[in-house]
C-alpha cells in the first residue's frame, strides 16, 4: 500500500510526473466522436412506427433511465447545454408533465427488464422545489422497474441545494448527489458565471458530506482560462480535503458558440492553456489521487478509499447500455433506436399527457455494437485484447499506440497509460473510424433545426 505523501502540496507538479505521463504531441488535437455517430435519422413520418416498436419492446435487464430538468438560473460561460432560464413558477407544471410522461409509459411498457441506474440531470435539477423533487423521485420509483441496489443520482448546484432540499431528495430515494464545482478558485469561478466563491463551495461540500449518508460527488475542470499550475494544485488539494466519495475530472472543450469564446476574443479572460498544460494537469491529478489511495473507475472518474461510489450510470452509458429518456431535451436509446424528447419547452409542455413529445429518432446502425465495445473498453482503461481479435486493423493500431507510450500490451491484456487515458476520446474516435466508412455527418440533436413536435400516442394499436 502506498502511503500518502506527508506534504503533497509542497511538491511542484513536475515532481509528481513520471516519464511518459504526459504526451501532448501524440495527436494534433483532442477530438471525440460526434454524438449519434453511426446512427441513421428517420424521417418524421416514420417516427410513429418506430416509437411503437420501442414501446412494445421489453427493456433489457439493468438498463438506465435519464430524467432531464432543462432550467438554469444563469448561463455559465463555459456551458453549451443552456436552454431555459429558471423561474420558480415553471417548476410545478414541468414536474406535472414529467410525471405524466413517466406514468403513461409505465402503463404501456411490457413486463420484464430492470433499471439499475437513474440519473436526474440538467440543466439544474436542484432548482426545483424540494416538494417537486421529492414527488418526481417518488414517481420515478413507482413507474420504473428499479433494481434493489439502483444508483439514483440527483445533479445540482450549490446555489439551489439547501441541506433541507438535499434531505428531501434522500428521503425520496436518491442515494447519490453530484455537485458541479469546476474550480475552487474564487476569481475563476466568478469569471465562469458561478455565484459562490471557492471557500464557500468547499465549505458547502464539506458539510454536505458530513450531514448525509449519500454518496457525494463533485466535478472539476482543467484547461480553463488562466488556470495555471498553482490553481490546479489548489483545486486537487481542496477536493482531497472534503470527504467526497467521488471526483470527476473533465477537460474543458472550447466548442464554437460558447459565450466564453466572445470573452476570449475581447480579452476579458486570460488565454486558454494549451494541450501541453492540459496533459500535465490531468497526469498530475491522477498521480495525486493515486497517492491518496483513490481508485480510478474510468478515465475521468475516481472513487475515494472505502467509499460506496460506483459511478454506475456514467460507466454504463458509455458502454452503450439502453437508456429510457424523460423530460424536454432528454436523449435515450432502446430497441435499436436512439431518440430525443422534444427540446422546445413550450412544445413539450403542450403535448397531451398520453403522447410522447419526440424531437428526433434514429436507427442506431450496424456500428452500434462495435462502438459500444470500443467505448466501454477504453473508458475502463484495462481490457482484454481478445475483445478486439475480430478487428485486425484495430489490433495493429493498438500496437502502434504502444510504441508511442499510450498503452501497454501484455499477453491478452491492454492497459492504457495515464497519457493514453488523457487521449482516450481521440483513441476511441480513431478506432471507430477504422471499422467503417461512416462519415461524421450527424449533428448532435440539440444543434439540429427542430421540427414542430410530433406527439406520438403512447398507446399501442389494438
Amino acid at each position: 500500500m502506498t502511503l500518502p505523501n506527508p506534504n503533497p502540496s509542497s511538491r511542484p507538479i513536475e515532481a509528481w510526473l513520471r516519464p511518459g505521463d504526459a504526451l501532448p504531441a501524440a495527436f494534433d488535437k483532442r477530438q471525440a466522436l460526434m454524438p449519434m455517430w453511426g446512427a441513421q435519422p428517420l424521417a418524421q413520418p416514420q417516427w410513429a412506427d418506430a416509437w411503437q416498436t420501442m414501446l412494445a419492446t421489453p427493456i433489457a435487464e439493468r438498463s438506465l433511465a435519464y430524467v432531464h430538468i432543462p432550467f438554469c438560473a444563469n448561463r455559465c460561460v463555459f456551458c453549451g447545454f443552456y436552454r431555459n432560464a429558471w423561474q420558480e413558477q415553471r417548476g410545478k407544471p414541468y414536474v406535472d408533465r414529467l410525471i405524466a410522461e413517466l406514468a403513461s409509459e409505465a402503463s404501456q411498457r411490457p413486463p420484464g427488464g430492470s433499471v439499475s441506474a437513474l440519473y436526474l440531470g440538467g440543466g439544474t435539477p436542484t432548482a426545483l422545489a424540494a416538494a417537486d423533487l421529492a414527488r418526481l423521485l417518488a414517481a420515478a420509483r413507482q413507474c420504473l422497474p428499479l433494481t434493489a441496489d439502483c444508483e439514483i443520482t440527483v445533479e445540482g448546484r450549490i446555489s439551489h441545494f439547501s441541506p433541507d432540499k438535499a434531505q428531501a431528495c434522500l428521503a425520496a430515494g436518491a442515494n447519490r448527489l453530484s455537485i458541479g464545482v469546476q474550480s475552487f478558485d474564487s476569481r475563476l469561478r466568478r469569471r465562469l458565471g458561478r455565484q459562490h466563491g471557492g471557500e464557500e463551495a468547499a465549505g458547502y461540500l464539506r458539510q454536505l458530506c458530513r450531514r448525509t449518508q449519500a454518496v457525494v460527488v463533485a466535478d472539476l475542470m482543467f484547461g480553463l482560462p488562466g488556470q495555471d499550475d498553482a490553481k490546479w494544485a489548489h483545486d486537487i488539494d481542496t477536493a482531497l480535503s472534503l470527504g467526497l466519495s467521488g471526483l470527476d475530472l473533465y477537460a474543458f472543450n472550447c466548442f464554437p458558440g460558447l459565450p466564453l469564446n466572445r470573452m476570449l476574443e475581447k480579452g476579458a479572460l486570460p488565454p486558454l492553456p494549451g494541450l501541453a498544460t492540459q496533459a500535465r494537469h490531468y497526469a498530475y491529478a491522477v498521480r495525486r489521487l493515486e497517492d491518496a489511495g483513490w481508485t480510478q473507475l474510468s478515465n475521468s472518474h475516481f472513487a475515494s478509499p472505502d467509499s460506496r461510489e460506483r459511478n454506475r450510470y456514467n460507466r454504463a452509458i458509455k458502454s452503450g447500455r439502453d437508456c429510457l429518456a424523460f423530460g424536454s431535451g432528454a436523449g435515450g436509446c432502446h430497441a435499436g433506436h436512439s431518440y430525443q424528447v422534444q427540446g422546445e419547452l413550450a412544445d413539450y409542455l403542450a403535448t397531451p399527457a398520453d403522447s410522447k413529445p419526440l424531437g428526433f429518432i434514429a436507427g442506431v446502425g450496424p456500428q452500434k455494437q462495435t462502438l459500444s465495445l470500443i467505448q466501454g473498453a477504453l473508458e475502463q482503461g484495462t481490457f482484454s485484447l481478445a475483445a478486439f481479435a475480430a478487428f485486425p486493423l484495430m489490433l495493429n493500431q493498438l500496437r502502434r499506440w504502444q510504441a508511442q507510450g499510450l498503452l501497454t500490451l501484455r499477453h491478452d491484456a491492454v492497459q492504457l497509460s495515464i497519457a493514453g487515458r488523457f487521449w482516450a476520446p481521440t483513441l476511441i474516435r480513431e478506432l471507430a473510424m477504422l471499422t467503417s466508412t461512416q462519415q461524421e455527418t450527424i449533428c448532435p440533436p440539440h444543434a439540429m433545426p427542430m421540427p414542430r413536435p410530433r406527439s406520438i400516442p403512447n398507446a399501442r394499436p389494438n
